[in-house]
């Protein structure tokens, strides 16, 4: 079985609280390839996201962070840190 990196795909980058605004083309939504986002880490990378403004990772759903790998058809959602008092 190929590894999906290999057969391409791409990823769903949402982004919230903000978060679009620190981007190069300060979309909320946009696809990215996999093979430029094999992680989480690198998505936000290739999203010019600076390092530290990612607070909350999710991907399908399910809480990530910037070590989880991606898969092709992954839906990752992004946000800023929040603070509160």
């Amino acid at each position: 079985m190929k590894d999906d990196r290999q057969q391409g795909g791409t990823v769903e980058a949402r982004l919230f609280a903000g978060l679009e605004m620190k981007t190069r083309d300060g979309r909320a939504e946009r696809r990215v390839p996999l093979a430029e986002a094999p992680t989480v880490a690198a998505l936000c990378e290739s999203l010019g996201l600076p390092s530290g403004t990612v607070g909350l990772v999710l991907v399908n759903g399910v809480h990530g962070d910037a070590s989880t790998v991606l898969r092709d058809g992954d839906e990752v959602s992004l946000f800023a840190p929040v603070g509160g008092g």
